[in-house]
């Protein structure tokens, strides 16, 4: 029995030699690697099989890294900065799909070349396939959710405060009422003076909001000149009909463009004027300097408005070029304003609001992952 025995230990020992003494070329590559560039090689290998491989450099040093892996994830050689590798042998415990990566980290071109072997445990495996196929593995995942469902509808009562504009009125607004004596210019006084003027600021509250609109103006020189404002107040005052009727001044008709002219005198000494933007340029036009202006004139009388100009402050300069004579300067300036009144106004309201219930449900979803297997 233990002469039968050592005569078969002895036959496999034969065949396995026979089988190492004969290796199978499963490739024969020559590589060529640029800067951080990788080749990847796979083939398949049954259990038992012994993997020898062969490495060796055509030009270049060396290559960065040699992996080998058995696939999925399994790493079982590696050789850094790799030169030559002479008849390596690895033993394959599963059979299964194995990866040869190759990298280059190098500025120039790495070349070598690879041998790669099977040596079968036996003849029963001496003609398996090393090529390799693409298998679909699909898991199933299912994945738990809350879906909210409308199932009706409930009717709520509740009253709204809504604030709604009331009336929107004019009002007007006598901002400049002043005789201003203006010297001759021979006179030790200057026949140059200025007057200020300061617009009403914008106002808006929760309920209230004013505003000007518009701004008129008359300019006008002794009694001939108030005689003609006086006739065109009257003339204004007379008016039965029209919105005009609801302003105690002809200059606030004129701002807001219910009348458009004004009766001024033709005889008297005359004044000119001139509408300063601000205090500086007001004190260059009293020195004789240059200033800046937004309107100016010449004349007995004079009347206009401004809708561009609505806050701030502003000048009136006024010259007299009479050698001799100092003249009284009646100067009037009326802002018509906007004004708006608001209230609170409740009212009764309905709205629908949903009945939800929230469903606990289930989603399945099919993963698909590709893997490399062998073909046999």
């Amino acid at each position: 029995m233990i002469k039968k025995l050592l005569i078969t230990l002895s036959i496999l020992t034969i065949q396995n030699t026979l089988a190492n003494k004969n290796p199978i070329l499963v490739t024969e590559s020559t590589i060529s690697l640029n800067l951080n560039e990788t080749e990847e090689l796979f083939f398949s290998f049954t259990k038992g099989d012994i993997i020898e491989f062969d490495f060796e450099m055509v030009k270049g040093n060396n290559i960065k890294e040699i992996e080998i892996f058995e696939l999925p994830n399994n790493k079982i050689f590696s050789e850094f900065k790799a030169e030559k590798i002479s008849k390596k042998q690895i033993h394959v415990r599963n059979k299964g799909v194995y990866q040869f990566k190759f990298y280059s980290s190098s500025l120039t071109k790495r070349v070598c070349r690879i041998r790669i072997y099977r040596i079968p445990t036996d003849d029963s495996t001496k003609n398996f396939n090393t090529n390799w196929k693409w298998k679909t593995i699909r898991d199933t995942i299912y994945t738990p959710y809350t879906i909210d469902s409308i199932t009706g509808y409930n009717t709520i009562q509740y009253k709204e405060k809504v604030k709604e504009l009331v009336k929107t009125e004019n009002i007007e607004d006598i901002l400049f009422n002043k005789n201003q004596r203006v010297h001759s210019y021979y006179n030790e006084n200057k026949s140059l003076t200025y007057l200020r003027v300061d617009l009403p600021n914008f106002i808006s509250t929760e309920l209230k909001e004013e505003k000007v609109i518009a701004w008129a103006y008359w300019i006008g020189v002794g009694q001939e000149a108030q005689k003609a404002y006086q006739e065109n107040a009257k003339t204004v005052g007379n008016l039965a009909k029209g919105i005009t009727s609801i302003y105690g001044t002809p200059l606030a008709s004129l701002a807001v463009g219910t009348i458009t002219e004004l009766i001024i005198p033709k005889t008297g000494e005359d004044i000119y004027y001139t509408f300063i933007p601000d205090h500086e340029n007001a004190e260059k036009f009293v020195n004789g300097q240059s200033y800046l202006q937004f309107d100016t004139g010449k004349g007995i009388a004079a009347y206009g408005k401004n809708s561009n100009l609505t806050k701030g402050t502003f000048y009136i300069g006024l010259y007299n070029d009479n050698k001799l004579q100092g003249i009284d300067v009646d100067v009037k300036v009326v802002a018509v304003k906007e004004v708006k009144t608001f209230a609170f106004v409740e009212y009764d309201r309905k709205k629908q609001e949903p009945i939800i219930v929230s469903l606990n449900k289930t989603r399945m979803d099919i993963h698909e992952t590709e893997i490399r297997v062998p073909v046999e």
